[in-house]
C-alpha cells in the first residue's frame, strides 16, 4: 500500500514539474547580477547579460532598430517581475527594421545580449544614459503571463 502511494506521489510530482515553463535562455556565462542602471553608469566591460522588462518604444537606428525597455528584475524562470521596482532603462539594438507590431509597447520581454556600452538619450525632455545590448536574442512574453502561475492555498477556517 505504501509503495502505491509513493508511485502516485512520484507521478503527480513529475506531471507538475512538466507543467512549469523553462527559462527562455541558458544562463551559462551570462551575468544575472548586473542591473541595467549599474551598466549605464559604470564600465562593466564586454559581458553577456540576461535582462527583462516592459517595452516602451521602438525607433529606427542606422540600418536597424532600437527597442527601449523599462527594466524589471527577473524571477527564477527569467520572467520580469512586474510588481517589483524598476531598474532603469536599456536599449536593444537589432540589425533589422522593426515596427510597433514586432515589439509592441506595453509587452514584456526577456533578452540575452552583450553589453556594448551606453549612449545618451532622452526620456521626455530629460537626458538619460542607456546601456546598449547587441547580439541579442529576445523572448516576448504573452499578455497576462504574470497570472499564469497556479495559485496554491491551504486554509482552515469557519465561514459564517
Amino acid at each position: 500500500m505504501a509503495g502505491r502511494r509513493l508511485i502516485v506521489v512520484a507521478v503527480l510530482a513529475a506531471v507538475l514539474a512538466a507543467c512549469a515553463a523553462p527559462a527562455p535562455f541558458l544562463a551559462d556565462g551570462a551575468r544575472l547580477d548586473v542591473p541595467a542602471h549599474v551598466a549605464a553608469d559604470t564600465d562593466v566591460g564586454d559581458i553577456d547579460v540576461i535582462w527583462g522588462g516592459m517595452i516602451v518604444g521602438v525607433r529606427e537606428h542606422g540600418e536597424g532598430s532600437e527597442i527601449e525597455v523599462l527594466a524589471h528584475p527577473l524571477d527564477r524562470r527569467q520572467r520580469p517581475i512586474t510588481q517589483a521596482p524598476t531598474q532603469g532603462r536599456f536599449a536593444i539594438r537589432v540589425p533589422q527594421r522593426l515596427t510597433r507590431f514586432d515589439a509592441p509597447e506595453g509587452r514584456y520581454v526577456t533578452v540575452r545580449g552583450r553589453v556594448l556600452g551606453s549612449a545618451e538619450g532622452h526620456i521626455g525632455p530629460a537626458a538619460y544614459r542607456y546601456p546598449i545590448l547587441v547580439d541579442a536574442r529576445w523572448a516576448l512574453w504573452k499578455q497576462g503571463f504574470q497570472f499564469d502561475d497556479a495559485q496554491w492555498s491551504f486554509g482552515v477556517g469557519v465561514a459564517l
